[in-house]
């Protein structure tokens, strides 16, 4: 639901200074917009103040955290407030901003994975009194704070196979071995005479637990005969690290083969049997993907030369394929693609290398088959799909997610260090505590 987005963004106030918005009240109108510090060419009012406080709060609320004083709130709020600033005031200095087009998109990523149409994601935003356009203003910030991150920042940061391999190795061991096991428990049967353990009747039990898995599933056993407290479930005992394991079974499963049923391990309180599911170790998410091996002849649109007569020449040069011409020739002579200097060789692609509106037109053809001209943000395009395979990328992807990780981690770092030589830099006047 949209409150989990919510409470995303209201995270995102506390860790990275995201959030600003801004409200006025007709009723206390000179007191609302009273400026209350100067920021570059930028100013900051009271009533920005105040909706900060109010979403900081929220934010700490929602986290389970205890709320400051109002003191260290407007002061942290104000701190806040100035960074959004400075880094806006550096983002039009530097020429990054976010185009209606790119935050509508992200508009409507949020409706869609919250199942919302664009006018059920502004009900559910309006219905607890917050303003649509101060979510928007919200989300604007967030990226434009990923846009400086990313450029002035991320861009100068290196991640080494050092120390992806390292961070694999850690994650290893904070997810150490599990056995999944189940469990038949056979109590040690009182006589009922002098209420003494019978020995012999505790042992023709066992047998017969033995000799009815012979014929049977272990959780069918287990419920017909198990005392233990499990027996309902099968005998299920769940995945559990060598710490949650009574000592007793420790050695049988570390020497069982999957799908094995231990031998009788006897104890004081009578016999268990167990039997040993599956082995929990780190894994890498198995990811398969499907691969196409493509070449491509592009045009690139101009104001010289019309979109019609571009069309023209592509389906001319698709005829001169299909009439003998090796696609390689012509897009080594024809495309105005980087490509063409391989031929127009793009190599193996993944789903999700290409934009959209080339990757269908990739996947709709058959192989060796020359597509007809289609248009994209690039230009014209002419394709031909030479090769397709399986690939399994578990190993790239999981690599991949790691770095992203690191690079993260480090840009957050450094990103913090350089709003504070920012802020040492720039023009801030506070008039909050001379009112």
């Amino acid at each position: 639901m949209i409150n989990k987005v919510i409470f995303i963004f209201a995270l995102i106030i506390l860790q990275n200074f995201f959030l600003i918005n801004s409200v006025s009240s007709a009723q206390k109108y000179i007191e609302v917009d009273k400026i209350i510090a100067i920021v570059e060419t930028q100013t900051i009012t009271n009533s920005e103040l105040n909706e900060k406080n109010k979403k900081i709060r929220e934010a700490l609320s929602q986290k389970g955290e205890s709320v400051p004083s109002d003191k260290k709130i407007t002061k942290l709020s104000l701190d806040q407030l100035i960074t959004e600033k400075l880094v806006a005031e550096y983002g039009l200095m530097q020429g990054i901003s976010i185009s209606e087009e790119q935050l509508n998109n992200v508009m409507n990523n949020i409706a869609k994975n919250n199942n919302f149409s664009n006018e059920e994601l502004i009900k559910e935003i309006e219905k607890d009194g917050s303003s649509y356009s101060g979510f928007r203003d919200d989300i604007r910030m967030q990226l434009l704070f990923d846009q400086v991150k990313k450029r002035i920042i991320s861009v100068s940061i290196k991640i080494s196979e050092f120390e992806i391999d390292n961070f694999i190795e850690l994650q290893k061991e904070r997810a150490p071995t599990k056995f999944n096991y189940s469990h038949i428990f056979i109590e040690n049967i009182k006589n009922d005479r002098d209420d003494v353990y019978d020995v012999d009747e505790t042992k023709n039990k066992l047998k017969k637990v033995i000799n009815q898995l012979k014929e049977k599933n272990f959780d069918e056993v287990a419920i017909d005969y198990s005392d233990g407290q499990m027996a309902s479930q099968g005998g299920l005992i769940g995945s559990k690290t060598i710490n949650e394991i009574p000592d007793i079974f420790i050695e049988s499963l570390e020497s069982m083969n999957i799908g094995e049923i231990s031998d009788p391990i006897k104890s004081p309180a009578g016999f268990h049997l167990i039997k040993l599911n599956r082995i929990e170790e780190f894994e890498i998410e198995t990811i398969v993907v499907r691969q196409s091996k493509v070449k491509q002849i592009l045009l690139k649109k101009n104001q010289i030369v019309s979109e019609d007569d571009i069309n023209k020449k592509l389906m001319n040069i698709r005829n001169m394929i299909i009439e003998g011409m090796s696609f390689s020739e012509a897009a080594e002579k024809y495309s105005e693609d980087s490509s063409a200097a391989n031929k127009g060789d793009l190599g193996w692609l993944n789903p999700g290398d290409t934009i959209p509106e080339f990757e269908k037109e990739m996947d709709d053809l058959e192989l060796n088959e020359i597509s007809e001209p289609f248009k994209t943000a690039l230009g014209w395009h002419l394709i031909k799909v030479s090769d397709r395979r399986e690939k399994d990328m578990s190993s790239e992807s999981l690599r991949q997610k790691v770095k992203e990780s690191l690079l993260k981690q480090k840009t957050d770092i450094r990103f913090n260090d350089w709003v504070k030589t920012l802020r040492e830099g720039a023009y801030v006047e506070i008039w909050l505590y001379e009112n």
